[in-house]
Parts: C-alpha cells; sequence; structure tokens
C-alpha cells in the first residue's frame, strides 16, 4: 500500500519571522500562489507603495489592467488594519482589495461581505487566511483559503437599482442649487467636453449628486465641477501631487486656487458672473498624469512633466 502522509501545520512565524522583510517579499515573488487562490493573474507593480503617510504592502495589477492593493498580517486580522484597507483603497482607487491574514475574525469577516454588497460596482474585497503545511520532515509549503471573495453579479443588480439619473432640473428642484451656480456649471461642462472631444480622449461625463466629473476608463475621476457641496461652482482637476512637486503652473491666475490634499483635486473657485476660461491649458497640464489604466503614479507623473 502507498504510505500516505498527514498534513501538518507550521507556526508561520517559523516560516516568514518578519512580515515586512519576509513574508511580503515571499509573497511579491510568488503571486501565482495567491492569485491562483483568488483566481486573478497577478503582476508586481510595486512594493510598500505610499498613500500619504502610509505604505500599502503590494501594489498589483490583474491581467485586465485593474488595481489590486494587497495588505498582509501574519496574525489575526485587527481594525487597524482595516482601516487602514479602506484608505488603501480611496488613495489609489483599487478595484480589488486582498486582505491576506493568519486569520479573519467573524467580524471583519462580516466587514468585507458588507463591503462588497455595499460599495460601488467595480471595488471588491477579498479575505484571504494564510497557513503553512508540510508533510513529515518535509519544507514548509503556503496554502490561502478565501474566507470572503466580492460578487460582483450581485452588486451589479444592486448597483443597478442606485440612482444615476441626476440632471440640470434635478440640481435645481431637488438641491436648490440657484440657476447662477447652474450656469457656470452648463458653461464649463461643455468648454470641458468640447476640448476632450478635440483631443480624442475617452473621458466620460457623469452627472452626479451636485457634481459632474469627467472620467477616463476605469471610473478615475479626471476632472470636477462640484455645484453643491462647496456651495460655490468649483473646477477641480486631479493630479497625483502638489502643483508645485510636479511642476505645474497655475494655469488660471486670475481665479482662486486651492488644494484638497484629501481627494489630491486643485481646484479653482468660478464665481457667477465669471468669464469661463480657456481650459486648454489645464489639459495640456494634466493629461500626461493620466495614464491609460490604473491609478495615477507620482513617480511617473514627474517624468511626465518633466519632459513637456
Amino acid at each position: 500500500m502507498v504510505s500516505i502522509g498527514r498534513l501538518e501545520p507550521v507556526p508561520l512565524r517559523n516560516v516568514w519571522p518578519n512580515e515586512a522583510s519576509d513574508f511580503t517579499p515571499w509573497l511579491a515573488e510568488n503571486l501565482d500562489v495567491l492569485g491562483q487562490a483568488v483566481g486573478l493573474a497577478l503582476v508586481l507593480k510595486q512594493r510598500e507603495y505610499p498613500v500619504g503617510r502610509y505604505s500599502l504592502d503590494l501594489l498589483l495589477e490583474d491581467a485586465e489592467g485593474r488595481v489590486v492593493a494587497v495588505e498582509n498580517q501574519l496574525d489575526q486580522t485587527d481594525h487597524t488594519h482595516l482601516g487602514q484597507l479602506l484608505t488603501y483603497c480611496a488613495g489609489i482607487q483599487a478595484q480589488y482589495v486582498i486582505w491576506v491574514a493568519h486569520s479573519i475574525t467573524d467580524e471583519h469577516a462580516a466587514a468585507l461581505a458588507w463591503l462588497n454588497e455595499n460599495t460601488i460596482e467595480g471595488v471588491g474585497f477579498f479575505g484571504v487566511q494564510v497557513e503553512a503545511l508540510r508533510i513529515g520532515d518535509s519544507s514548509p509549503a503556503p496554502n490561502f483559503n478565501v474566507i470572503v471573495r466580492p460578487n460582483d453579479q450581485i452588486k451589479a443588480a444592486r448597483q443597478a437599482r442606485i440612482r444615476s439619473d441626476w440632471t440640470w432640473a434635478g440640481y435645481a428642484e431637488e438641491l436648490r442649487i440657484p440657476p447662477e451656480r447652474i450656469e457656470v456649471g452648463r458653461l464649463l461642462v461643455e468648454a470641458i467636453a468640447e476640448a476632450v472631444e478635440e483631443r480624442g480622449l475617452a473621458w466620460q461625463k457623469v452627472m452626479n449628486k451636485g457634481y459632474i466629473a469627467f472620467q477616463r476608463p476605469g471610473s478615475y475621476n479626471v476632472l470636477v465641477i462640484d455645484l453643491w457641496n462647496k456651495r460655490v461652482p468649483r473646477l477641480a482637476a486631479k493630479i497625483p501631487g502638489l502643483p508645485s512637486e510636479l511642476g505645474l503652473i497655475n494655469p488660471f491666475p486670475q481665479l482662486e486656487e486651492s488644494w484638497d490634499s484629501d481627494n489630491r483635486e486643485w481646484g479653482w473657485t468660478v464665481p457667477p458672473g465669471t468669464a469661463i476660461p480657456d481650459l486648454n491649458p489645464l489639459l495640456d497640464l494634466i493629461q500626461p498624469l493620466q495614464p491609460a489604466s490604473g491609478p495615477m503614479q507620482a513617480s511617473a507623473a514627474l517624468i511626465s512633466s518633466s519632459e513637456v
């Protein structure tokens, strides 16, 4: 008869003593193992990717160019890492988030499941438990168990019920935005749409509650016209860092300038009665900073801006 051994668990710290210096580098070189578990073909973009004051363990892409964030723990999941996951997801506009841990608590599994059901279509969360196993005196082998995975079909059906029919009339009647503000918004949208069409860009207009966004593929906002949240018309461009750090010169010195660090928005107030500026200089500045797919990257942006 064939001799059959028994799988035995090995403490993770015996295999990878340190999460940052041992496990994360190993995972970066063995993404096929994780990818097989979650059903994605994963490619490494960067280790320890900076997101504001924090650092994402692994920034990845899948075979379709979707942005994937991976955060690791060699211990039980905790609230700190859950908060980091959400910060990273927002910071890089991830389409998939993978939380790898030795054990995922019921509470955190429920939180990931809730996020999968209630976040926008195109964003999904995985909860993956990692263990090390071996037979007898053999070398330990990793084993990934997916505890939580996205259900894109459920989310797509739910999102179809979410309102997406905002109009200029809705802004006036339901949000009570004054007509002079709406007129500024109309003129800005028309000017941007014309400039985008002339350049042959695949940027689409999306009307949301109180603001209009122009998005590139992947649902990444590029330009935003806010008529409601700030209580004053505001034009803003998404860029990966401070304009001064990127070597960008203000294209609208006649307008009040602002910088929203949380949303990485370079903005200008456009009061009613103000002439709508020529938007081509702004598009000249931001177009090189917007990749064909995936999140903006400050390093690439610096290179692009230096070549313009």
